[in-house]
């Protein structure tokens, strides 16, 4: 059974204080987690690291058998789904649903200055469709 993710001795620390303390914690493919606990008690942290949007200060995290620190995290993010209340700041407010969704493919928040091909849009509203949020498309 192959593992998703791996943490190895992981440390994240912040101004001076350890948010995540020498964690080691395996997910194999076939396993389902719930994370839970009081506020600041590091589950944003733990699952940011797991979806290669932070890296530890120590330690060793890898993700779908890529190392992070040794492995291009833009290239390994398309092939992580990750969701979070805490991701709404990042998107650009004049951006539509279409538009989230659509770079959501390339692990990307925000078009800026990328153009998309046809095949993007149709595949974005694919999914709208499927989630029967089509008519939100615009907004």
């Amino acid at each position: 059974m192959a593992q998703v993710l791996e943490f190895s001795d992981v440390v994240v620390r912040r101004n001076a204080r350890d948010i995540i303390d020498h964690i080691d914690w395996t997910v194999s493919e076939d396993e389902r987690w719930v994370v839970l606990g009081p506020n600041g008690a590091g589950k944003t942290t733990l699952l940011e690291l797991s979806a290669s949007l932070l890296h530890p200060t120590s330690g060793r995290v890898s993700i779908l058998g890529e190392r992070i620190g040794r492995t291009d995290v833009f290239e390994l993010r398309p092939r992580v789904g990750f969701a979070s209340t805490s991701m709404a700041r990042r998107i650009p407010p004049d951006e539509t649903v279409l538009d989230v969704v659509m770079t959501a493919a390339y692990a990307v928040m925000g078009r800026w200055r990328e153009e998309y091909d046809q095949v993007d849009v149709r595949r974005a509203m694919r999914v709208l469709a499927e989630w029967q949020l089509d008519d939100l498309a615009t907004r």
